[in-house]
């Protein structure tokens, strides 16, 4: 038994002069990359009660100390490196999960083919601030904002999640956190924070209530209901840019190009836990389909190294989907809040399968 499991009491045209004009302009456009459970004594009735013993206050403990969180990081990290270096998946599941295993598998195996470790995201597991957990039910996830990657990249929060009593905690998930966000305050490593159900009631909106409306807020922009419930954030503005520019393109209008991005609420519940101020950091598994179109003799093809090399030997037609894992770090104020706005605090965007369908 490891260590952290001993201590369980934690996304060409040629058919005549016009089409093939039009599928040389497609061939030149580059397409833009894109967590207290209150357990109540329930007694029968009976025609004589039973008198009660008034048990002592129960008292929360964290599910881990400093230490122990300092040293499953590490462990995470030791894999990491070893897969990184070898550019090899293999060793992922010792401590990968969910989509942190999904996202670095379909980084290193772009790093693979492509003979470069530009497309393998920085995980750095030496971390300024760690969320420690105090549930006593399984899955429970702890959390860390690592230290800033090399280099003007902004810090990762990472999730690590543990399945069950005698699993080891892995890392599920990580997000980017966005420039000049404010995390939310917890509670020090040492009291421990409380996991937050997936239907809690006592914010502005349940946290899997939060997620889903967020991701109806990416496939709709402005037109969801939900779009003013949620602050700004650069994720949603690099989205509409994408479409946008493609949609202004004279050459993709002239090729009947058509694009659309359609993201999915995986049916994982968000690990999600209480911040100082009675909301909840929750961070979700999703995920998102990029459908490009045009005419049927064009042939569209990737434009980015990590697409390029997932779509492999995969001969262009005139459609390209590319599929992509996705995490969303999301802060859900308490109700009553003054500003009642969820924000996103990070989000990580991997492309995973490239081809001519979905």
């Amino acid at each position: 038994m490891t260590a952290d499991a001993a201590t369980r009491p934690v996304p060409g045209a040629s058919h005549g002069t016009t089409a093939a004009r039009r599928a040389r302009r497609l061939g030149r456009l580059a397409l833009p990359a894109s967590l207290a459970v209150v357990v109540g004594l329930v007694t029968t009735a009976c025609s004589t009660p039973v008198p009660q013993a008034t048990p002592e206050p129960s008292v929360t403990q964290p599910a881990l100390s400093l230490d122990q969180d300092t040293a499953i990081l590490g462990k995470v990290g030791d894999v990491l490196a070893v897969a990184d270096k070898k550019r090899d998946s293999k060793a992922l599941s010792q401590r990968l999960a969910g989509p942190a295993l999904a996202m670095r598998t379909a980084e290193l195996s772009v790093a693979k083919k492509t003979k470069s470790d530009d497309d393998v995201t920085a995980l750095p597991t030496k971390v300024q601030t760690v969320v420690v957990p105090t549930s006593t039910t399984w899955p429970r996830a702890a959390f860390a904002v690592s230290a800033q990657p090399s280099g003007s990249e902004p810090p990762r929060l990472l999730a690590l999640r543990q399945s069950s009593a005698r699993a080891d905690y892995a890392l599920w998930g990580w997000a980017r956190l966005f420039p000049g966000i404010t995390m939310p305050s917890f509670a020090a490593p040492g009291t421990g924070s409380a996991a937050v159900p997936s239907d809690d009631t006592t914010l502005v909106v349940t946290p899997k209530a939060a997620v889903a409306n967020y991701v109806d807020v990416l496939n709709k922009g402005s037109k969801s209901k939900h779009a003013k419930s949620y602050a700004n954030d650069p994720f949603r503005t690099r989205l509409a840019s994408k479409a946008a520019a493609l949609d202004g393109n004279k050459d993709f209008k002239d090729a009947k190009g058509a694009y659309a991005e359609t993201f999915t609420v995986a049916k994982t519940a968000p690990a999600s836990v209480r911040t100082a101020d009675g909301g909840a950091l929750v961070m979700a598994d999703a995920s998102a389909v990029e459908k490009t179109s045009a005419e049927s003799k064009a042939k569209i093809a990737p434009s980015t190294d990590a697409t390029k090399a997932l779509f492999g030997d995969t001969k262009p037609t005139n459609t390209l989907v590319v599929t992509y894992r996705d995490v969303f770090a999301l802060y859900v104020p308490p109700a009553g809040a003054s500003d009642a706005k969820v924000k996103v605090l990070g989000v990580e965007h991997v492309p995973v399968k490239v081809g001519t369908h979905s």
